[in-house]
């Protein structure tokens, strides 16, 4: 704003002049005689708290206006013309002339008091104030401290935030007795060991960076009457970190397609290359894509991430084998073998990188004992072979990408003969009987049987029937088994002995208990005859005693051949009984080897002494 200057009479500025230099004369006499006898003048501030904004009145105190002139305000301690605000005038006109240093704000009273209007921070100082007359000397001068509202909150960064490295931020604003403070998010900032505050809060240091620093953060700055704030988005710099590489397999069928993807964590996001065997680059994307794998593709594939913020990188390899499916898996080897033999089975498949297994039904074969595999396992060796191998074997050929199993492959195992089991083992036949023995012996195949006797062949067959058995047919029968396969041959040896019929020859055969069932029957059948004749008898003696001497004939049913006449003394007496069974009803039965004829009459001799 430009100076102002109050209305003035025509020709007043002359006589003003002509007034002034007058008094100016008059107030120097003046100021040297009385200058160091008048104390300073005071200066009342109202009001006392000052505002940007506000508007402020410095009144001079103690002062008698009416032999006042005029009176001077001064911006700062040095009352010169060039820091002159104003000076107004008291008489003869009432007027204010502003100087240099006048602002457009500034305005004088009657009273001499200065009026600022409108306070700025630079109205803050020193205001200095002379009073203009022939009696009075003396000046005033006093501060004023303007009070800024806190405003223009800024947050300003020492760069880019990079992870472990040291990231600064300082918090500014305009106003006066500013304190600050600070959030992260929405609740009051933590400090620590890597987190500090310094210069009243002003800066916040992070030592080192983490990209969990990664936030929101919000400066506040206050003083008594004003508040403001302000909030900065820290953006960590961080990565790429080792870049993983999916799936997890390492193993392709030839013919399949690859597809690998490759991620690193990284602020901002990582760039990717990728390379084969490290010596070709291929793609530039984080996913490789490769159709129809070949064997020649197998090799070590490489993702390399770039983060172009952080100027690092990182990599990471990938393996990966191209094989061929497993196919044609086949045994080979003898189908055919003697026991207590080696074997050897062998085998083999098409496909890549094949490991193998070996059954035997549903059994698992693994090396010990009497098997053996090669290191390989493609070799299974038996030995020696038992006939309990025999069976279906079969090759599981197994790699990374597929498995495949052989056909049976059916072992046949030859044994044997064990030795011959001759049956039944009765040893003692009777003469007329018939001989039945039966042959067998444990063998694959089953074996040829051949019956010996006194060194002649007398059967090819497991069965050896002889009927109507002889004294002759006595001695050693022998059974012999022959493998022709394994071209061998067991003998077993069967004694047979035959007795002559009736007589039951010793032993616990069926002839002898036939025996002796028949002696039991025949003894207690004489012992009944005998009680009976002794009965018949003694009933005789009673008759002859009561008749005459006459004979008394022998009644039917009564024993034929028994005399009265008493023996010669010396001699024996010899009775005879005479027992008969009808053929219809036997006793009981008789064994095969003696069978009774019709109403055979067995004799009993009892000798009486």
């Amino acid at each position: 704003m430009g100076r102002q200057e109050a209305w003035r009479p025509p020709g007043w500025r002359h006589s003003w002049h002509t007034a002034l230099l007058a008094a100016s004369i008059l107030s120097s006499c003046f100021l040297l005689t009385r200058a160091q006898e008048t104390p300073g003048i005071s200066i009342r501030v109202y009001p006392e708290v000052l505002k940007e904004g506000d508007s402020v009145t410095l009144t001079p105190e103690g002062l008698d206006l009416k032999v006042l002139s005029s009176c001077k305000w001064y911006r700062g301690a040095i009352m010169e013309e060039k820091y002159i605000i104003f000076t107004f005038f008291l008489t003869p006109v009432i007027g204010q002339k502003n100087g240099t240093a006048h602002t457009g704000r500034e305005t004088g009273n009657p009273d001499c008091s200065l009026r600022i209007a409108d306070l700025k921070l630079s109205d803050s100082g020193t205001y200095s104030f002379t009073p203009e007359s022939l009696v009075v000397s003396n000046t005033g001068a006093t501060n004023i401290t303007v009070s800024g509202y806190v405003t223009n909150i800024t947050i300003s960064d020492s760069g880019k935030a990079i992870e472990n490295s040291t990231t600064v931020l300082n918090c500014t604003s305009a106003g006066t007795n500013v304190s600050y403070s600070w959030l992260r998010g929405n609740e009051s900032l933590v400090v620590g060991e890597r987190i500090s505050l310094s210069n009243n809060n002003q800066v916040l240091t992070f030592s080192p960076t983490s990209r969990n620093d990664s936030d929101s953060y919000s400066c506040y700055g206050y003083n008594s009457f004003s508040n403001d704030s302000t909030s900065y988005l820290l953006n960590v710099l961080y990565g790429p970190d080792d870049p993983v590489i999916s799936p997890s397999e390492h193993y392709y069928a030839e013919g399949s397609n690859l597809t690998l993807s490759c991620t690193a964590d990284s602020n901002p996001a990582a760039q990717y290359t990728w390379s084969f065997n490290e010596t070709s680059d291929m793609q530039s994307t984080s996913q490789l894509s490769i159709h129809n794998l070949q064997f020649n593709q197998s090799g070590n594939y490489t993702c390399k991430a770039f983060n172009n913020e952080t100027n690092a990188n990182s990599s990471a390899s990938w393996k990966i084998w191209v094989l061929a499916e497993v196919s044609d898996v086949t045994i080979t080897g003898l189908s055919e073998t003697i026991e207590n033999k080696s074997l050897i089975l062998t085998c083999t498949s098409a496909g890549s990188e094949v490991s193998y297994y070996w059954f035997r039904g549903n059994q698992s074969l693994e090396d010990g004992g009497q098997i053996s595999l090669s290191h390989d396992n493609q070799t299974l060796t038996i030995n020696p072979v038992n006939r309990s191998d025999a069976g279906p074997y079969t090759c599981l050929g197994v790699n990374r990408i597929s498995k495949n199993t052989s056909t049976p492959f059916e072992l046949t195992v030859f044994y044997g003969p064990d030795d011959p089991v001759i049956s039944p083992q009765n040893k003692n036949y009777s003469t007329g009987s018939s001989l039945n023995l039966s042959c067998s012996a444990d063998s694959h195949p089953p074996p040829q049987y051949t019956w010996i006797f006194k060194e002649e062949t007398i059967g090819n067959i497991s069965e050896l029937l002889i009927s109507n058995l002889s004294l002759n047919d006595t001695g050693n029968y022998t059974c012999s088994a022959f493998n022709a396969e394994t071209n061998l041959s067991k003998n077993t040896i069967l004694h047979v002995e035959v007795y002559e019929s009736p007589s039951p020859p010793p032993g616990p055969d069926t002839g002898v208990i036939a025996g002796i069932v028949i002696g039991c029957v025949l003894g207690v059948a004489l012992i009944g005859g005998l009680v009976y004749f002794l009965c018949t008898k003694t009933a005789l003696g009673r008759t002859e005693q009561h008749s005459s001497n006459g004979n008394i004939p022998s009644a039917p049913g009564r024993n034929q051949g028994v005399t009265d006449t008493k023996p010669t003394p010396g001699e024996e007496d010899i009775q005879y009984s005479t027992l008969a069974f009808k053929a219809n009803h036997p006793p009981q039965p008789e064994p095969a080897a003696v069978r009774p004829l019709e109403n055979t009459i067995i004799y009993s001799e009892i000798k009486k002494k």
